[in-house]
């Protein structure tokens, strides 16, 4: 009995000296196990009687969980989840996934996460996953059909475990997995969303939307029980909405606006880098820019930091295609500083007599950007004109590679270099409407989709971007846009990467 006692001392011993060393060394992964397992809200402060107002300056036309653009996603991504979030930083967290791994090159396995249910009070299995998934890659007006191009099959080993094989090796799976807003399977109106997330829809009617807390979530409760999402489309009368305190947080903060917002006391401005790189195109069948002098010019006339002026600093100057922290980013390129004798010389070697003329096609509202870019090639020795067209009209000049030289924006959303390679620059890429075609570009950018090995994958993505950059240009980078947020006082919000407000995570 004696030895007995002192087994079990030194076990509870054990188990004591354990906790605390797990409390002490390995508070942060110890804290992320309860979270993926347990969920408690236990001991979370909630606000049981007031409101959370969040303004945007356009309005969705569908909640449709298969969209991808920013104004549905804004309304969607509070009442929908995926099988893995991504936090602000854009890291693979679980949700509705509490595992996932590779069990070969081509097939994933992935854990579901029990003893979830649906706003409608359904139960969350495989069954969903699978309906979900299905829509995504097949609906006709589906926005993640291009991104989950590389998936062959998802399939249903049990209610909570599903696999998905693709149909070459994808080393970005995980992030194409983050996009699927998961939905039960037996939905049919879409108009009127079901899904897993910290809050229920409650009603939308035209400007606004609203939701509200779902008290069976599975994981921890929101702050806030109510949510209104308005839409205000005036920028003056958004301005004054905050002013007054009638919103609490307002996204879409014109950059004029943003010190004006500054002086006020009850309002904090935010912003942060949205991973949107904004360039221009050259289109290789003209006349002109198939001449490399004529690029080499323009990719040297331009003081990029006037792009930071024009956006009253809440921009930063461009050197590659992609941002700093993404992943294919090569900091061995070096910054192509602006240099206008040069670019004179070169344009003047092309033809010594006269201005040559190029156009360039560039979307409504962009009118301060593209008044600058006219005025600095005029000042080097090319005649400009700046068409300007709405964003459709433009997709249809590139889709058609009919613009001879177009100015475009891209957002690396999933933190990853591989969709502008695959749509701007391959050859075959849906955007590439500059008839850029380079067979190593070609050869590495498919070598890359399929490459599992990170640093092999790196290093080719590195050594396109010094190829389009250095020996055939394929455009100029020109600048990145931050995203401004106007805050109430007491608020307490952080900016995400991606650009979503969620409200789950504001308290």
């Amino acid at each position: 009995m004696k030895v007995v006692g002192k087994i079990l001392f030194y076990l509870i011993l054990f188990v004591v000296l354990g906790l605390l060393l797990a409390q002490l060394f390995f508070k942060a992964e110890f804290e992320e196990l309860k979270n993926q397992y347990f969920h408690s809200s236990a001991g979370v402060k909630v606000l049981e009687d007031k409101s959370l107002r969040i303004v945007y300056s356009s309005n969705a036309d569908s909640l449709e969980p298969t969209l991808y653009d920013p104004i549905t996603r804004s309304r969607t991504m509070n009442v929908y989840e995926s099988l893995v979030a991504m936090d602000r930083n854009l890291k693979a967290k679980s949700s509705l996934a509490l595992s996932w791994g590779r069990l070969d090159d081509k097939t994933w396995e992935f854990k579901l996460r029990p003893n979830v249910v649906f706003h409608d009070g359904t139960k969350f299995d495989a069954d969903d996953v699978q309906n979900s998934f299905a829509r995504a890659m097949t609906y006709e007006k589906s926005g993640l059909k291009d991104i989950l191009n590389t998936i062959d099959s998802v399939k249903k080993i049990d209610d909570l475990t599903i696999h998905i094989k693709t149909k070459d090796p994808d080393p970005i799976l995980v992030s194409r997995v983050a996009t699927i807003l998961i939905f039960p399977s037996e939905s049919t109106n879409f108009e009127d969303p079901v899904g897993t997330g910290a809050y229920r829809f409650v009603s939308e009617a035209g400007d606004g939307f609203s939701i509200t807390r779902f008290d069976e979530y599975w994981g921890q409760k929101p702050y806030y029980k109510n949510v209104f999402i308005k839409t205000i489309p005036n920028k003056f009368d958004r301005l004054d909405a905050i002013n007054s305190g009638q919103i609490d947080i307002l996204a879409d903060v014109p950059p004029t606006f943003a010190e004006e917002l500054r002086g006020q006391q009850n309002v904090t401005i935010t912003s942060l880098p949205s991973l949107e790189v904004n360039f221009l195109v050259f289109n290789y069948d003209s006349i002109l820019l198939g001449d490399e002098r004529i690029r080499e010019a323009i990719s040297v006339a331009f003081d990029k930091d006037a792009f930071v002026d024009i956006s009253s600093g809440y921009a930063t100057p461009s050197y590659q295609f992609i941002s700093n922290g993404i992943f294919g980013f090569n900091p061995e390129i070096s910054k192509k500083r602006q240099d206008t004798d040069r670019a004179k010389q070169l344009i003047r070697q092309y033809d010594a007599f006269k201005k040559p003329s190029v156009t360039i096609d560039m979307t409504e509202g962009t009118q301060a950007i593209g008044e600058y870019i006219k005025q600095q090639l005029n000042d080097v020795g090319l005649s400009a004109t700046i068409n300007y067209i709405s964003f459709d009209e433009l997709q249809k000049k590139i889709f058609s590679k009919e613009s001879e030289m177009y100015y475009l924006g891209w957002r690396s959303e999933v933190g990853d270099a591989s969709g502008f390679y695959e749509n701007v620059v391959y050859s075959k890429g849906r955007f590439n409407g500059g008839n850029f075609e380079n067979k190593k570009v070609d050869q590495l950018i498919q070598l890359s989709i399929k490459n599992l090995d990170e640093q092999k994958r790196l290093d080719q993505f590195q050594e396109i971007m010094k190829i389009i950059l250095e020996e055939e240009l394929i455009g100029v980078p020109l600048f990145e846009t931050n995203v401004i947020y106007g805050v109430r006082a007491g608020i307490h919000f952080s900016p995400r990467l991606d650009g979503y407000v969620l409200a789950s995570e504001i308290s």
